[in-house]
């Protein structure tokens, strides 16, 4: 019997082998539950303290034009996207004193053309016109558009705004104000402008939110995703700057600095004579993450403004959302697979059981009790964040009701885990109607 002389006592659970394993299994649940969730708390905070609020007017606003830096704002588009005029309306109507507009297009065919057209009719008093240029430097649509606008452009300070985004009056000043760095008002003036330099701000973003006027489960799935979870986790990286993190959504750079960028491409590089520039971000299906990746590199700083990317979403069934994640998930894998390897732990339903086996396993609490609660309360934190980042867009679209935005929710996260899988185990993703295989590098290569 155990105790009697020559027969050990048996070892507490924490010490046997398997006993051991779990404990520290436990510990590092336990540390990796906490980390999660001091990002997501520092994104809430972020989304209430600089998004809660109605921000005054740039003092750039009420300069002469002379006096500020222009700008070149361009809308690469490509058919008829939702709400297309209402979205290309928002440019037409900024509060900055010197700014230009490009539509840019590949196909004289373009049905979008005759929005264009309209809008620059309807507002003969803004700089406005239309490229079109069906020249192809790689197999990303959106770096083609942008290669004539980017040679074209009037000004250093290029604005790219993706055709479903729509932006509030006062952005353009704002960008600019966080561009200069919020100060020296003698670098305003065009004729004391010069591009961004190491350790300047060379991008300027927003956070993207979803506007949804057609209401789908795929769309209301998309806009609880991109407003609560996605919204969050994009503040708090961009809060801490550790790395770069950009939605190519509506992004602020100099051409005097992508121009001078070398090419990421493997394959580009080993050509004789390899493309720099825009040209060289040609060959990949997430150009904007490169290019800022790239920027950020270079010692060029990235700044955010209290304003919103308002990204009108079309109506979109539940399998066309699992597509459309999974293709970012199979990008994002090649691209940074630790980030992605971690990522369904920065999930509710997994985060939560992670962290509530570890808390029963080291302090014994209720794990169903600790499980709920910790579900419950991620759900809340997801649901201030996106009420915050509404503050900036309830003049432009519909709100999505607590009970719809609940639902859209948890049906979010039961599908997280599922299509982090699917996307894990493909490489291959349908973009724009044609299919094609995610390389190493990053880069895409057409299979079909």
């Amino acid at each position: 019997m155990p105790g009697e002389r020559g027969t050990p006592p048996p070892l507490p659970p924490s010490l046997t082998l398997a006993g051991g394993a779990s404990f520290y299994l436990a510990v590092g649940g336990l540390v990796l539950y906490g980390v999660v969730w001091a990002v997501g708390l520092n994104g809430w905070r972020v989304a209430k303290t600089r998004y809660g609020r109605a921000w005054a007017p740039s003092r750039l606003a009420a300069l002469p034009p002379a006096s500020v830096p222009g700008v070149t704002i361009i809308r690469p588009l490509c058919g008829l996207d939702s709400n297309l005029y209402n979205t290309l309306e928002t440019v037409m109507q900024l509060e900055y004193p010197r700014y230009e507009v490009i539509f840019a297009f590949q196909d004289a065919g373009d049905e979008a053309i005759a929005v264009a057209q309209l809008l620059i009719k309807n507002y003969a008093h803004v700089d406005a016109r239309i490229v079109i240029n069906p020249a192809k430097v790689g197999v990303n649509p959106k770096v083609n558009n942008l290669m004539q606008p980017f040679a074209e452009a009037k000004y250093d300070l290029l604005w790219v705004i993706d055709s479903t985004v729509a932006v509030t009056d006062g952005t353009l000043g704002r960008m600019v104000d966080a561009w200069l760095g919020g100060g020296d008002v003698e670098r305003t003036a065009e004729a004391g402008y010069t591009p961004p330099a190491r350790g300047d701000v060379g991008l300027v973003h927003q956070v993207p939110i979803a506007v949804v006027y057609t209401s789908s489960w795929g769309s209301l799935i998309e806009q609880a995703f991109l407003n609560g979870n996605h919204a969050k986790m994009y503040l708090s990286i961009n809060d801490v700057a550790v790395d770069s993190c950009v939605v190519g959504k509506s992004n602020m750079y100099s051409r005097a600095n992508i121009a001078g960028l070398r090419t990421p491409s493997p394959s580009l590089r080993a050509a004789p004579d390899p493309p720099s520039g825009l040209a060289g971000f040609g060959p990949f299906m997430a150009e904007d993450n490169m290019i800022a990746m790239t920027l950020w590199r270079a010692g060029l700083k990235h700044a955010m403004t209290g304003d919103v990317a308002l990204d009108f979403i079309g109506a979109l069934s539940v399998r066309q959302y699992i597509d459309r994640r999974a293709r970012w998930i199979r990008v994002r894998k090649v691209m940074v697979l630790p980030a992605t390897l971690v990522e369904p732990f920065t999930e509710s339903l997994l985060g939560s059981l992670v962290g509530s086996w570890a808390l029963h396993r080291l302090f014994g609490l209720p794990q169903a009790a600790v499980f709920g609660a910790s579900v419950l309360a991620w759900f809340l934190v997801d649901n201030s964040v996106r009420r915050n980042l509404s503050t900036n867009a309830r003049h432009i679209g519909p709100q999505t009701s607590f009970a719809t935005f609940a639902v859209a929710w948890a049906a979010r996260e039961l599908l997280a885990l599922p299509v982090w899988l699917y996307a894990m185990v493909g490489s291959t993703v349908v973009w724009r109607g044609h299919r094609y295989r995610i390389l190493a590098s990053g880069e895409a290569k057409r299979v079909d």
